[in-house]
């Protein structure tokens, strides 16, 4: 055994002894369990995958009459990964390089423009639309415009079309997950919201209502989603990731009004002591600091080590009915259901959300003269009836 294969198993025994951190999830696997392994990194995919961009998986018309079983799709290595860090951690590079090594689906941050305003024929961008005509309190900042002037109706109009980012992303990635049985890697993913939001309302950077009309959207959502098996935490020391920040960041995180080094001391006390711990009930988890990152041997070394099996964890992907799977796979992809998750009405109990008297009713009728009021959408009440159900143009979600 090379010496870092050495090393890296030591710390997946050491880690549970850290006084700052975590439940990390032991080498003890029993045999004839489920665990991940590099020989099915070149398995050949399904002879004739199902279409999930284009068209909505229906359980009676597809797994009734169509064939598309998708136990038959699963294999040990069709598996959910999430990695996370702190804020100003630089992730994408490994969640490339990790998903391409062992054979995965990489699947990128959050892009709230290019993954939700962005229409589908790729050219107008609907937020910059509503943007040029209504009121300055109702402008919908870009994450960048956002940290120069963090007000509190600036984030819920930022947060909000983050959340539907977010479940769009998870939904999309377990349903290539399903219908391929190729296993996903995120750069963050729905499960970062909580304490994404949790920092923000403990820093005023958006209000109590803000903050609970938020997390009822969450929670509403939660239990029609899957957790990760696996959570990959970037570790950084707080002052380290400050002074790069200040060093090498881009121009909107020098001059951000969000960014702190005690916002992000506060932060990684949050993973640690609370977040961390609590997603350890339900998924592995393993911690890296930069340089361990870089060598991937070692860390794909850790992962075939974890029991994905484990009868005290994962009771979200306990199902062994092929019934509650296929329709549990069809939910992920009925645009009428989740249209109505995010129902525009609840903005009404929110006051942040609210305008000024007839403005809407001005916006709208200025928004006419331009051609881009005739936008294509893919909002499900727009479409004729039977084709809303069948196909479906889909924006990126990676």
């Amino acid at each position: 055994m090379s010496s870092g294969v050495a090393a890296s198993l030591r710390r997946v025994f050491l880690a549970n002894q850290h006084h700052r951190l975590l439940i990390v999830s032991t080498c003890l696997i029993p045999q004839n369990h489920r665990t991940f392994s590099m020989q099915y990194k070149d398995t050949e995919k399904p002879a004739h995958p199902f279409d999930y961009v284009n068209k909505n998986y229906n359980f009676f018309r597809h797994y009734y009459l169509g064939g598309h079983y998708t136990l038959a799709n699963i294999h040990d290595n069709t598996l959910f990964f999430h990695v996370e860090s702190n804020f100003g951690v630089r992730r994408s590079d490994f969640v490339k390089r990790l998903a391409n090594h062992i054979g995965f689906l990489p699947i990128s941050k959050p892009d709230v423009d290019r993954m939700h305003f962005v229409d589908e024929t790729g050219t107008i961008n609907t937020r910059q639309f509503h943007n040029d005509y209504c009121l300055p309190r109702d402008y919908m900042p870009s994450p960048e415009e956002w940290h120069l002037n963090p007000n509190h109706h600036a984030s819920v109009r930022l947060l909000r079309p983050l959340l539907q980012t977010m479940t769009y992303q998870l939904r999309m990635g377990l349903s290539h997950m399903f219908s391929t049985g190729q296993g996903i890697v995120m750069d963050r993913s729905y499960w970062s919201y909580y304490p994404i939001l949790n920092i923000l309302r403990d820093f005023g950077l958006i209000s109590q209502d803000g903050y609970d009309f938020l997390l009822e959207y969450k929670v509403s959502i939660d239990y029609n989603f899957k957790m990760p098996r696996l959570i990959i935490f970037i570790d950084k020391d707080p002052q380290a990731i400050w002074e790069d920040l200040q060093k090498n960041g881009k121009d909107y995180q020098k001059q951000s009004k969000v960014y702190s080094l005690e916002l992000l001391q506060t932060m990684d006390r949050m993973y640690k002591e609370e977040w961390l711990p609590r997603m350890s009930t339900y998924c592995h988890i393993l911690q890296y600091n930069e340089n361990e990152i870089k060598t991937l041997d070692d860390i794909v070394f850790d992962i075939e080590q974890l029991n994905f099996d484990d009868t005290n964890k994962f009771p979200d992907w306990r199902i062994t009915v092929d019934v509650e799977l296929e329709r549990f796979r069809a939910l992920l992809q009925d645009e009428h259901f989740w249209t109505r998750m995010f129902n525009s009405n609840r903005l009404l109990h929110l006051s942040e959300w609210w305008t000024e008297p007839n403005a809407q009713k001005s916006q709208q009728g200025l928004m006419k003269y331009d051609p881009r009021y005739y936008w294509t959408t893919n909002n499900w009440d727009i479409k004729p009836f039977f084709l809303r159900y069948q196909s479906w143009t889909r924006l990126p979600f990676y």
